[in-house]
């Protein structure tokens, strides 16, 4: 049966009824009691009981913390009610599972509406009430301790619940539940479960199944919907795959799939729709482009070594990779961990693990798929490196360190899911037994060793920003450039440069490596930076290039004048007649310094090695391990033992200096205006001190 189609009218507050002219007094009036689902005992004992039960559930919602807590349940609670009705449908009649979901950031409402099995009265009546599940216990559930309605219930100030069966429909609501539980003074009555009128329009479009919306406040997390940042369909859909069991991850057999439509209204009333989506974990690879899968990379490896032919030359589209991926079963999982210890092998088959692992080429995959891509709250992280851990097809907990020891720069730049069959974690959702949590860090370091063997064939790390969405037509990458032109263009007003024209040729600010290059060496050859020399470049070596110091006569071109000259030194100490000419020295080229630094942690480059740094900004890693001095702070001028230096790098702890940079963006602001910049280069000094 092909799910109804997401019904269209606005969601109706919960003083309305939907389709009805009734009023919110006439409702108060007509609105009849049915049941507390606490009541259990006599009115004798009721104090006692109440005073029991208040702390059992206080006790359950201190697990209960998260941002997404709220909807895990709703969701799993969903997820497991389509899954049981749908095992138990004649094989001739199948029904589409589906899940139909609203959120509305006007009301700060979350809607969960589900065409599953539905509840018999008797379960409807009792599940709110704490440790009662009516699920099977087995590994086809998600959820089974019965704490989670519990949380929904008490955890928030007003739930409404519904259920509809071929012998059964009822639509129900609490109010205060929170309000009642954090009553130290014993004057809020105990909520009541009252008769309501349905609040998700979804609702009516399904045969069975049943419906739930929490209204969220400032009594618990989420208490603002709007926090996160995501405003339309398209963006809550990213942040329920990656943080929800909407996310069903998939573990490579013929498990049928939940579909879902999902709804949002903005603070506004605007309404976006996404319909018949995929219930699936945003797997990285998902969403990133230019990546590949290493059982394609060793199978074509493997031609290679059958042909005879060298199997280091992997055809094109295995280079300069945003990132590369790898799932392990039970088997490979045994073989990964064939060094470690052996009980790690009897915890891997008793609980069927297996993982995914993801590597990226930088940290700033993360960033562009939050901050460009999605365009939510900055800093907040739908997909990051860490551990992962899961169950029953769902993800549980927040994400963990992988625990290296070495190159801990990699932590970060991979993404490591490990999944259990048949585990239960805590209450809460939020961890597992101490051997559990031990075999999946030591899956995640083994992991990461592996696929980190492949990063020469992922792109280079120069700080710039990823392209990590499909590949942009020839004319529109040229549009792109000539807005980036006009927003972002490139002037050194300075008139003692590039004569006849004083100019340069490069038209707008550096955005990559090569944009750096290009204008670094314009700056050369227009006598703006005077003395390096290049040996050499690489586009295949470790590094990039090999370069001199040399000072020719007249050696006084090398001197600082405040107009003439700003980059020159303050003193030359060498016999004006001889000159000079230094050993050959390692440069590097990077977008910004964070991503050399990054280099240096996952040992890729060897900081001893490095001389010089070109570019074009100088990041923020550097704030971590090292103490900067900048020659263009003129009080600085007499250390600047080159011309065109712009920076020092020396170790935080012993003060040693570790190389020398040429910052870009603050050459170029110094070049046109030297007095303007002072204070701005105040900053190196005071963060010293």
């Amino acid at each position: 049966m092909k799910p109804p189609p997401f019904p269209r009218q606005a969601v109706e507050t919960c003083d309305t009824h939907v389709g009805s002219g009734d009023t919110p007094r006439e409702r108060s009036q007509r609105m009849a009691i049915l049941w507390d689902p606490l009541d259990r005992v006599n009115e004798s004992q009721e104090q006692i009981f109440s005073f029991a039960k208040k702390r059992e559930i206080q006790n359950i919602l201190k697990s209960y913390v998260g941002f997404y807590d709220a909807f895990c349940e709703l969701l799993q609670n969903a997820m497991d009610a389509v899954d049981t009705r749908w095992s138990k449908t004649d094989g001739d009649t199948p029904i589409d599972k589906h899940i139909w979901i609203e959120i509305n950031l006007l009301k700060n409402s979350l809607s969960v509406t589900d065409n599953g099995i539905g509840f018999k009265p008797a379960e409807f009546k009792s599940f709110l009430a704490p440790n009662v599940t009516f699920k099977s216990g087995t590994a086809k559930t998600r959820g089974k301790k019965g704490v989670g309605a519990t949380f929904l219930a008490y955890g928030f100030n007003y739930l409404q619940a519904g259920t509809k069966t071929p012998e059964y429909t009822i639509v129900t609501e609490m109010k205060d539940g929170r309000q009642w539980v954090d009553d130290r003074d014993n004057v809020v009555t105990r909520p009541q479960v009252a008769d309501s009128e349905p609040l998700h329009s979804a609702f009516a479009q399904i045969d069975r199944g049943s419906t739930f919306t929490i209204r969220f406040g400032s009594e618990a997390r989420p208490k603002d919907l709007r926090w996160i940042g995501a405003t339309t369909a398209v963006q809550w859909r990213s942040v329920l795959l990656s943080k929800t069991p909407l996310g069903q991850l998939s573990l490579g057999d013929d498990h049928t799939p939940i579909r879902f439509d999902l709804r949002v209204v903005d603070e506004s009333g605007a309404v976006t729709e996404l319909v018949d989506q995929e219930a699936s974990y945003l797997y990285p690879h998902k969403v990133v482009r230019s990546v590949a899968n290493l059982k394609d990379v060793l199978a074509e490896r493997q031609k290679r070594i059958d042909r005879n032919l060298d199997p280091g030359r992997l055809s094109a589209k295995f280079s300069n990779l945003n990132g590369v991926y790898f799932e392990w079963d039970t088997e490979g999982l045994k073989k990964l961990l064939s060094r470690e210890k052996e009980e790690f092998a009897d915890l891997i088959q008793r609980y069927t693990i297996t993982a995914y692992g993801f590597f990226c080429y930088t940290i700033k995959i993360w960033d562009t798929f939050n901050d460009d891509t999605l365009k939510l709250r900055k800093g907040l992280r739908m997909l990051r490196g860490g551990l992962q851990l899961a169950t029953d097809r769902m993800i549980q907990g927040d994400l963990l360190v992988i625990p290296l020891t070495n190159h801990t720069g990699y932590q970060n730049q991979s993404h490591v899911v490990v999944h259990f069959a048949n585990a239960d974690p805590d209450l809460g959702r939020k961890g597992f037994q101490p051997e559990l949590r031990e075999v999946a860090e030591a899956i995640s370091v083994s992991a990461v060793g592996f696929l980190r063997q492949w990063r020469h064939i992922l792109a280079k790390n120069t700080g710039a920003a990823p392209s990590i969405v499909g590949e942009t037509e020839l004319a529109s990458w040229i549009q792109q450039q000539e807005a980036h032109e006009r927003a972002r263009p490139l002037r050194i007003a300075n008139p003692n440069f590039f004569a006849p024209l004083h100019e340069i040729s490069v038209t707008s600010e550096p955005q990559c490596e090569q944009d750096v290059i290009v204008l670094f060496n314009q700056l050369i050859a227009g006598g703006v930076i005077r003395g390096i020399t290049l040996l050499a470049a690489s586009q295949t070596e470790r590094y990039d290039a090999v370069f001199r110091y040399t000072i020719r006569p007249p050696v006084e071109t090398h001197l600082f004048d405040r107009v003439t000259n700003p980059l020159g030194v303050q003193e030359i100490t060498l016999d004006v007649g001889r000159g000079f000419i230094s050993n050959a020295r390692i440069l590097e080229y990077k977008y910004n310094i964070d991503a050399l630094i990054q280099d240096f942690e996952n040992d890729v480059k060897q900081e001893r090695d490095i001389h010089l740094a070109v570019a074009w900004n100088i990041g923020a890693e550097w704030r971590k391990r090292y103490s900067v001095v900048s020659f263009l702070d003129l009080e600085n001028l007499h250390a600047r033992q080159c011309h065109g230096i712009t920076h020092a790098f020396h170790d935080q702890m012993s003060g040693d200096l570790r190389f020398h940079a040429i910052i870009l963006s603050e050459l170029v602001t110094y070049l046109n205006g030297v007095d303007e910049v002072q204070a701005h280069h105040k900053k190196y000094s005071d963060a010293e001190e």
